[in-house]
């Protein structure tokens, strides 16, 4: 990297030292201007608006630590949490100590680390930090701060640490997202209750882990909604929601949603009398390698938790800020501290409402004028590649359920093309159309029945003629 720079620059009345250096870290790797002034620090991104700010009244320790021909410096707080900046020179140091001596009044200390590259050795719940030693030297750490889960694979004996991360974050920047750890298995005693039956050692390090992690304070849960059956991921989840994400625990894994990341929720039948909600994400779920754009839940017509006709009651637990928060938005009032309904309406109003965002409110797309040819469902039978399903056409968008899961909006459609077959056979019974978008991407949908061609082909010319967000489909 490059040699870290230092000029002198006013303050607020005082002098202060500036370096270029990167933020440090699970989400590192950004290059910007580290400011140090009066009232504490300041780093500000080169490429973005993320800026990071340490007042110097909330600095506990400060620590110098080698990271292979450079150096960081580490702000930690009296509530554990700390930040760190990379790229320091060995010559930076004497006027570092100086500042924080004088400044943050933290003298700064010379941390060595193990750097032989063993991954294997011991952890150690230190404060607020997970620290791996290696022959009981430190050889990395973890801020528990900065972890959003902690979920115990017993069969395996592994701890899968799932990483919180930053809202302001450049897509482009590597971000680190899930930590896995194998814990041997042996037997331990629970220190705290000598008379339990023996432990694993992987129990006891989820249980300590678990204890020091910043758990949700209980009036910040909004509403817990038990068993929704999901597609995609499939499993039953929990899902619990607060003011700014929502939680879903299941069986084996769990995710984070937050409400951000919702960009729209589409609600929509099968022939099983189920209804299906699809949740759209950007940024997308991820578990390992596999990404989830889409969460996919679905709800029999008839909820069983309705008692002789009488729908059941909800208690919701408000935010303060709730009337200022969702003020603008004329559905507001679908949300209350009393809600009567089935258990998909209370799911997908709470968060339809809790998702919107100022001058955005989240829309929830229904069934639209379109129906197959028996006049009945609004999707008609197709296949993408190997895949069998049900093309949903609504009023502004197109919806593949069930693998892959697809969302088109008509605002993105090019061109879609009919393609009858007819070169290839006299007696073709079915269609592939293809929908080409305006970024390029094009998806195919095969196998469609015959006898939906002539309603389909009515339907599209009709919404061709109209506009979306200014823009037109055409029909080939």
């Amino acid at each position: 990297g490059a040699k870290s720079r230092s000029c002198v620059l006013p303050f607020k009345g005082d002098m202060s030292e500036t370096y270029d250096v990167k933020i440090g870290g699970k989400d590192g790797g950004a290059r910007g201007t580290l400011k140090l002034g009066a009232e504490g620090v300041k780093w500000q991104a080169r490429e973005s608006e993320r800026s990071v700010s340490v007042k110097a009244a909330d600095v506990n320790t400060a620590e110098w630590v080698s990271i292979g021909k450079h150096f960081q410096l580490r702000l930690r707080s009296s509530d554990n949490t700390d930040v760190r900046f990379d790229g320091f020179d060995k010559s930076d140091q004497k006027k570092l100590a100086e500042y924080c001596q004088n400044t943050l009044s933290a003298g700064l200390q010379v941390l060595k680390y193990d750097v032989q590259g063993k991954n294997g050795g011991e952890f150690v719940v230190d404060g607020g930090n997970l620290v791996f030693k290696v022959d009981h030297k430190q050889s990395f750490d973890i801020n528990l701060a900065d972890v959003a889960k902690a979920s115990l694979n017993a069969p395996k004996d592994e701890i899968v640490l799932e990483i919180v991360q930053p809202e302001n974050i450049s897509k482009k920047q590597d971000s680190l997202l899930e930590m896995k750890f194998y814990i041997p298995n042996t037997e331990a005693l629970d220190e705290e209750d000598p008379e339990e039956p023996q432990k694993k050692s992987v129990d006891l390090m989820h249980a300590e882990i678990t204890k020091h992690l910043s758990e949700e304070m209980e009036n910040d849960v909004v509403i817990k909604l038990e068993e929704i059956r999901c597609r995609t991921p499939k499993a039953t989840f929990d899902i619990t929601f607060y003011s700014h994400h929502f939680k879903m625990v299941g069986p084996s894994f769990d995710f984070t949603v937050k409400y951000k990341a919702v960009k729209d929720i589409l609600v929509v039948p099968n022939q099983n009398h189920h209804n299906f909600v699809v949740i759209e994400l950007d940024p997308p779920l991820r578990k390992g390698n596999t990404m989830y754009h889409h969460i996919v839940s679905h709800f029999p017509e008839y909820d069983e938790r309705d008692i002789d006709g009488e729908r059941e009651t909800w208690q919701l637990n408000l935010p303060e800020d709730f009337d200022d928060r969702f003020d603008e938005f004329k559905f507001k009032d679908t949300v209350k501290e009393k809600m009567r309904g089935t258990l998909e309406e209370v799911f997908v109003q709470v968060v339809r409402l809790f998702s919107s965002q100022p001058g955005h409110p989240t829309r929830v797309h229904r069934n639209g004028k379109f129906r197959e040819h028996l006049g009945e469902y609004p999707f008609v039978k197709a296949s993408v590649g190997p895949n069998n399903g049900s093309l949903y056409i609504l009023d502004r968008v197109f919806l593949f359920l069930e693998k892959p899961s697809i969302v088109i909006r008509f605002e993105d459609v090019e061109t879609i093309t009919f393609d009858r077959q007819q070169k290839k056979s006299s007696v073709a019974n079915s269609f592939d159309i293809k929908i080409k978008q305006t970024d390029g991407k094009a998806n195919e949908f095969n196998l469609i029945p015959k006898k939906e061609f002539e309603n389909m082909a009515q339907f599209f010319k009709d919404v061709s003629s109209g506009k979306f967000e200014g823009k037109k489909m055409k029909i080939a």
